[in-house]
């Protein structure tokens, strides 16, 4: 998409009963808002509430009813939204003696598919969990390209629970073929639908690598100063190259036809994109076992701010940046690199620190700076 950027903002937020938040209503800068306080204080819980009125989920391993404030039985979540042309009220609350527990309202409507929720508070989040892209499991990195999928296609969400149901389902038979109780016959019937799936999830996930990749590269090379270069790519059940989207048929296919065997002896589907991965390497190397401590983040730095630019050219409007708890953990040239990037960006960005000096490479009069501190604020600066 292209033509004017459109500015996206989240003007304020109302938290009720959010983790250490009791009752707190806070205004924000369209540009730079600065979380600054001790550890365990609340400036990641803010982060994560941003982060929950986009995705309807923590980004953190917590379950929504350990989300809720002590001695409470619900959270409210309420976010205004501002562009060039609208505003917006997403509210997200949780009751564990309601059921369904979860309710999603947009302008005090309230939304019975979940779906609805993606693609009206876009955000792109930089936090020390997003070293498991490159150290964690194929799970980990089919997640990060996934959640991008949804900003842009909320269809895709649904797409991805039709995946699991049939999953589910083609799992359960494989299981009474092998024990002798159903036909092997039936597993075709399942297994037309399965494919069909599969081919569109699949072509979805390179469609977007194919954008996402070169400017993560270009990103990197921004980064190390020409010396390092990333390359990314699809690998169908961790080991067989996907190009571009035209080979996705004929490998599902050879994939299906080898497996079927062992599948139903396992009583398990063997293939499928729940078993793909994406791989990194840098200079040619496997990033994940040759790469340095170092590498892995500015690989992961340089994939976000590559999300940023992904997001803006698919939406007409960057993306909120959410920094949480980052800036330490950069060396102090990586660290003038990120800030120079946002600093020429029409976005908004929120930024945790515990340390105040790392905040010096910043214009001071775009920051609004929060003093946070046992989930309340003091405000400083800013507009």
């Amino acid at each position: 998409m292209t033509g004017v950027i459109i500015l996206l903002q989240i003007a304020s937020l109302h938290l009720i009963n959010y983790r250490n938040y009791n009752n707190v209503e806070i205004s924000f800068s369209p540009h730079f808002n600065v979380l600054l306080g001790m550890n365990a204080q609340g400036k990641t819980n803010l982060i994560e509430a941003i982060y929950y009125l986009s995705t309807g989920k923590s980004y953190r391993p917590a379950r929504d009813s350990q989300l809720i404030n002590y001695n409470n039985c619900f959270f409210t979540l309420t976010g205004k939204l501002l562009n060039n042309y609208r505003s917006m009220d997403i509210e997200i609350s949780y009751n564990s003696k309601r059921i369904p527990a979860k309710e999603v309202k947009i302008n005090g409507v309230k939304k019975h598919r979940y779906s609805e929720l993606f693609g009206n508070l876009t955000t792109v989040l930089f936090a020390p969990e997003d070293l498991n892209i490159i150290k964690g499991t194929p799970g980990d990195r089919r997640k990060f390209i996934d959640n991008d999928i949804m900003q842009i296609k909320p269809s895709y969400f649904v797409l991805l629970q039709k995946y699991s149901r049939i999953l589910i389902q083609r799992n359960y038979l494989l299981k009474m073929i092998s024990e002798n109780k159903r036909a092997v016959d039936e597993l075709d019937i399942w297994d037309h639908q399965f494919f069909e799936v599969s081919g569109e999830i699949i072509e979805k996930r390179i469609e977007t690598l194919e954008k996402i990749a070169p400017l993560a590269s270009d990103m990197q090379k921004k980064l190390t100063n020409g010396r390092e270069t990333l390359e990314i790519k699809y690998l169908l059940d961790k080991d067989v190259e996907i190009k571009k989207k035209d080979d996705v048929a004929g490998s599902l296919k050879a994939k299906k036809e080898k497996r079927r065997k062992d599948e139903i002896k396992k009583s398990v589907t063997m293939w499928g994109p729940h078993l793909d991965d994406i791989s990194l390497s840098l200079n040619g190397s496997d990033l994940k076992l040759f790469g340095s401590q170092g590498q892995h983040r500015t690989a992961v730095l340089a994939l976000k701010l590559a999300e940023v630019e992904f997001l803006k050219d698919e939406t007409g409007e960057y993306p909120v940046f959410l920094l949480d708890d980052v800036l330490s953990e950069l060396d102090s040239y990586r660290r003038k690199q990120l800030i120079a990037s946002i600093q020429e960006k029409e976005i908004q960005c929120f930024i945790t620190t515990a340390e105040e000096k790392l905040l010096n490479e910043f214009d001071k009069l775009n920051i609004k700076k929060f003093i946070v501190h046992q989930g309340q604020f003091h405000i400083t600066g800013g507009t």
